[in-house]
């Protein structure tokens, strides 16, 4: 019954990309307010930016997690003609001149005031006396995702058609491409998919975990374009790189980049004693490269898997694996024993 539940959950999620402005093109035309659900970093955001833009909708992004209900409805000024209070809109919510469409973004973070202080927007387009013009689309990540995330009234969400979203790398690629993201990252994704989004990693046990998302890749194709453009090499922004996908999506983006060609998952060389190794010196390389960057000398279990990994390559790969893991810091028997005989040979 699970499975069934999840397979059923799966069919109506929406690929952040054509498939989801298609669905916002229906919703706009029936004036229904979209609730967009996803993880962080899938692209909501930037998908919401620019589906207005091209149907020529000005969009206005409204954070309401850092809002009070007196920031929404205005301030009330004395209307002397009519002895009358009335309330003067805030410029986020006041006419715009042209169709609108007001984003709020992480709206289930924000306290309940402030979203009991929305309801009336949401379907009447008002707050309290105040009507306001255009359309709203809210955005919001799910409670697994967000310590800081707040259940939502059950009034408020009902006012919403809620669409799940997820990253799908084929529409992701197709905006990269018009988007004018490095060719070094779109090649990378067009290889390894699957390293599109990712489960959160630790870089070290004493800090925060490292989601890979669309937005850390953005991010590191800004990385890449910056250290071209300052003429700087890409192992002195490698820190920048690996902070923003993680040690092991990381270490293997900068290990293909390297040589230049693909190498296959680290994680799997190391896990699956059966994994085919590449042929080409260069691809394996790579692949060694990664393996003794990633493996954690910590874990026991790691570093057993090193050492079967070890035992597959020949002896020349095996001193390079011993060469930099004794950069790291890493130790095993076997390979510091060879790494010292290695070196006894050459010494003169």
């Amino acid at each position: 019954m699970a499975e069934r539940d999840w397979l059923e959950i799966e069919r109506y999620t929406v690929a952040v990309g054509e498939p989801l402005k298609r669905l916002m093109d229906v919703l706009y035309e029936a004036g229904q307010v979209p609730f967009l659900w996803g993880a962080p970093g899938i692209g909501k955001t930037s998908i919401v930016r620019e589906w207005a833009s091209e149907r020529g909708l000005n969009l206005i992004p409204v954070h309401l997690p850092t809002m009070e209900p007196f920031d929404l409805r205005g301030v009330p000024v004395p209307d002397h003609q009519r002895r009358v209070t009335v309330w003067l809109p805030p410029e986020t919510f006041a006419p715009q001149g042209k169709p609108t469409v007001h984003f709020l973004d992480e709206l289930n973070m924000a306290e309940l005031p402030t979203l009991r202080a929305i309801f009336p927007l949401i379907l009447e387009g008002r707050l309290g006396d105040v009507s306001v013009d255009g359309w709203r689309i809210a955005a919001g990540n799910p409670p697994s995702a967000s310590t800081l995330a707040n259940e939502l009234p059950a009034p408020l969400v009902n006012r919403f058609c809620h669409l799940l979203c997820r990253a799908d790398i084929t529409h992701w690629l197709r905006w990269a491409r018009r988007s004018g993201i490095h060719d070094s990252v779109v090649t990378y994704l067009e290889r390894n998919p699957d390293h599109l989004y990712a489960e959160p990693q630790r870089l070290d046990p004493t800090q925060h975990q490292v989601l890979t998302t669309p937005r850390s890749w953005h991010m590191v194709s800004d990385i890449l374009y910056a250290a071209e453009r300052r003429q700087i090499p890409l192992n002195a922004v490698a820190p920048l790189i690996v902070g923003w996908l993680g040690r092991s999506i990381g270490v293997h983006f900068l290990a293909a980049l390297q040589v230049g060609v693909p190498t296959i998952d680290p994680w799997r060389a190391l896990y699956e004693p059966d994994a085919p190794l590449p042929a080409d010196p260069h691809l394996l390389y790579g692949l060694v490269k990664a393996v003794a960057q990633l493996v954690d000398p910590m874990n026991a279990e790691e570093m057993q898997r090193l050492e079967a990994f070890a035992n597959r390559l020949t002896d020349e790969f095996r001193i390079f694996l011993a060469q930099e893991c004794s950069a790291r810091g890493v130790h095993l028997p076997m390979l510091d024993e060879l790494l010292d005989k290695w070196r006894r040979r050459r010494r003169p």
